[in-house]
């Protein structure tokens, strides 16, 4: 085993981290021998154990088993990305490895390619893909202070080459098929709006949006380049107003360029698709110039022209292949309503169809999924499979299905023997003809028939998935491992064992109800029933029950705050949309769907007495509970201002955090780091009644030792729910 200054295929860059070439040692050291039974006591879950795990790198690309390993063309080598964050340094770290294919069930240990530091909200090592060599590897990298840019890395000379020097950083990219051509998306240059400058008498105000008014800035919408070789890059046109989004495809010829846009000015016709996702942005009141609404735009760079790929809309990305020749381009696509045939009209009213596009001439036919072109990557003789379930931590394997043979590749995480994780458990149950399952995490010292106080945390549950804090570690919002080894019971809602079932269930004419009456409600009775399962098991105190939302289901878990007869002791709501009024009025570019939420109708005249009914703004006089807001940027302030304010001004328990530059899944260690513990300590606080003695934190407490006060001195509310 080398020492960590003999590590090879470095090229100009820092060591391998400590803890990877720990972690690597570990795994050939177990292979090598039988370990001796030791017994000693595991420690309990920190979030700091969550934030240093390592990881499989997460990708879209979609070559066979892309989302574990990156094999070559040829299929006889693979690299996978891993990933951890530094507490320490305060970076995201990425290591790339690279196996042999022939050698994989021999317990070999990876070569160490290199390995990248990021300091920003994006990753060090992202969206790595071979070229037809057989022996470059693409991605975008960076390291501390630096801009994200597009490098290759030769895995036989170990060469490292950075291919652009764009002036910001470079979000995502596509290569043709030798990588002489790249095209890419980057952020803009920073600058100010002239109708800011300190000199303007008056701003008309138009079509800005809130944020940029108070804030003096202007939003600059990405841009999108297409770079010859080593030439100056060149800019791809677009039409005035014309947003582009964050993917790109290339042609493997590289003549055309293909990318998804934000539409300014919606054409008429489209008014008249009933797709019932289109019929809801078609519908929304946009402020002028700002939709969610896209088409695929195609530039050809023999004569720079850019044009619809098919003129119909588009509603985030879709998966796209190409023809071997670069000439035809498949895609699943809504398609023109310019037909004759009466029945077919109504058909593409409704539907998306997979099609081919022939260019330059854009002509477009309908064709079987099964008909898209392959990868052109030869299919690998072994597959990795990522093994884990709810209480084993990933670990990945090497699988060869003909052979009948598997063994283990790489343990990620040995260290997490040392951990005592406790058990987790699905839990099944049903409403309105709805089947659910949710994960019960159980604290490690759990004593049966003894009743905890219970966590309920949102936004889905993966019942194949280990995770330390609940959901898919999205730490924003999340502790379900950390809480439970406080002595908390979470339960992380919910799984949908049928997503077709709910659909029906929801917009079942039987049900009496609005569409919106029944996702709000649904989900409250499905939250409720969900209490009343684990009480009736005698595992739950249910008069310590606390409610944790996130992202979208800020708004659900709002409503069931406001309409709910359980009384929940404290409730977290993190970076989500609120479902509110002031939200409506001030960003309608988010809220395009509450008027569908809150039974079909505007915040206006007769559809205000459905709004003051179900929005949670308009009920938060009836909040009993302690509640911690947490916004990341400053749209998510503006859409937690309305809990905040209200529930100040009614001087009921209100604890506001504001993470400036933090993204909505955390990236930067510190900020995960955070943002979780104050999610740990804010329920250890109200369902405990235990606080964190580091004097880091006497402020924090004071605080909500303040906030207590005021909650004991709120009167009963009467029974108005």
């Amino acid at each position: 085993m080398p020492t960590k200054g003999e590590w090879p295929h470095l090229p100009g860059l820092s060591s391998v981290p400590a803890a990877l070439v720990l972690m690597i040692s570990l795994t050939a050291g177990l292979r090598a021998q039988t370990p001796n039974i030791v017994t000693f006591k595991k420690r309990p879950i920190t979030a700091a154990d969550g934030i240093e795990m390592i990881r499989l790198e997460a990708t879209d690309n979609s070559a066979p088993n892309s989302a574990i390993a990156h094999f070559s063309p040829d299929g006889r080598q693979f690299v996978v990305v891993l990933r951890h964050g530094d507490l320490e340094m305060n970076t995201s770290n990425s290591s790339l490895l690279l196996y042999q294919s022939t050698e994989a069930f021999d317990s070999p240990d990876p070569t160490i390619l290199l390995k990248m530091n990021s300091s920003s909200n994006r990753e060090a090592i992202a969206k790595v893909r071979w070229l037809s060599d057989n022996e470059t590897l693409m991605f975008l990298g960076e390291n501390p202070g630096e801009l994200s840019q597009v490098y290759s890395f030769n895995v036989r000379t170990k060469e490292l080459n950075k291919l652009t020097n764009h002036p910001t950083a470079i979000t995502n990219y596509d290569v043709c098929e030798d990588g002489h051509k790249i095209a890419f998306v980057a952020d803009p240059p920073e600058q100010k709006a002239p109708e800011f400058e300190q000199n303007s008498k008056e701003i008309a105000v138009t079509s800005q949006d809130i944020v940029e008014i108070l804030t003096s800035s202007h939003y600059q919408p990405q841009q999108t380049f297409l770079q010859n070789g080593t030439e100056t890059p060149q800019r791809v046109p677009l039409a005035a107003g014309s947003i582009p989004g964050r993917t790109i495809s290339i042609s493997p010829n590289g003549r055309y360029v293909v990318f998804p846009a934000y539409i300014k000015d919606v054409p008429s016709v489209w008014a008249d698709y009933k797709a019932r996702i289109l019929k809801q942005v078609l519908g929304a009141n946009f402020r002028k110039g700002t939709t969610p609404l896209q088409q695929y735009l195609v530039f050809d760079s023999k004569d720079t022209t850019v044009a619809p790929l098919v003129d119909a809309p588009l509603l985030g990305p879709t998966a796209i292949s190409w023809a071997k020749d670069g000439n035809a381009v498949f895609l699943s696509s809504y398609l023109p309503l310019d037909v004759a045939d009466t029945f077919e009209r109504v058909e593409r009213e409704l539907n998306k169809y997979p099609i081919e596009v022939k260019l330059p001439e854009r002509e477009y036919e309908k064709v079987r999924s099964e008909d898209f072109p392959t990868t052109g990557i030869s299919p690998p003789e072994i597959e990795l499979t990522l093994d884990q379930d709810l209480n084993r931590a990933p670990k990945l394997y090497v699988v060869d299905s003909k052979n009948q043979r598997k063994a283990l590749l790489l343990d990620l995480n040995p260290k997490l023997d040392e951990l005592d994780f406790g058990t987790v458990k699905t839990m099944e149950w049903t409403v309105d003809g709805v089947e659910l399952i949710g994960g019960v995490y159980l604290p490690p010292d759990f004593i049966p028939g003894k009743r905890y106080p219970l966590l309920i945390q949102t936004h889905g549950f993966e019942p194949s998935e280990f995770s330390m804090d609940g959901r898919s570690e999205w730490g924003s919002a999340f502790a379900a491992r950390q809480l439970a080894a406080m002595g908390v019971v979470v339960l992380q809602y919910a799984h949908y064992k049928d997503h077709a079932q709910i659909d029906r269930a929801l917009i079942a004419k039987s049900l009496g109800v609005t569409v919106g009456e029944s996702v709000l409600n649904f989900h409250l009775r499905a939250i409720e029933a969900g209490i009343n399962h684990l009480d009736n098991e005698g595992l739950i105190d249910r008069d310590r029950v606390g409610l944790s939302g996130f992202s979208r289901w800020v708004c659900f878990a709002g409503y069931i705050l406001t309409h709910s007869r359980q009384r929940f002791v404290a409730a977290s709501l993190v970076d989500g949309i609120s479902c509110g009024y002031f939200e409506e009025i001030a960003l309608p570019q988010i809220a395009y769907d509450f008027d569908d939420l809150m039974g079909g109708k505007g915040p206006f005249g007769e559809g205000l007495k459905l709004w003051m009914k179900d929005a949670p703004g308009f009920n938060l006089d009836k909040v009993e509970t302690p509640v911690q807001l947490a916004a990341f940027g400053g749209y998510s302030v503006l859409s937690a201002w309305e809990w905040y304010a209200s529930l100040t001004l009614q001087q009921k328990p209100v604890d506001f955090t504001y993470f400036p530059s933090a993204i909505h899944i955390g990236v930067r260690p510190l900020e995960r780091m955070s943002a979780q513990q104050r999610i740990v300590d804010w329920f250890s606080f109200w369902l405990l009644g235990k606080e964190d003695p580091s004097p880091a934190k006497r402020e924090q407490y004071r605080r909500w030792r303040e906030l207590r006060e005021q909650y004991q001195a709120i009167p009963p509310v009467a029974d108005h729910k």
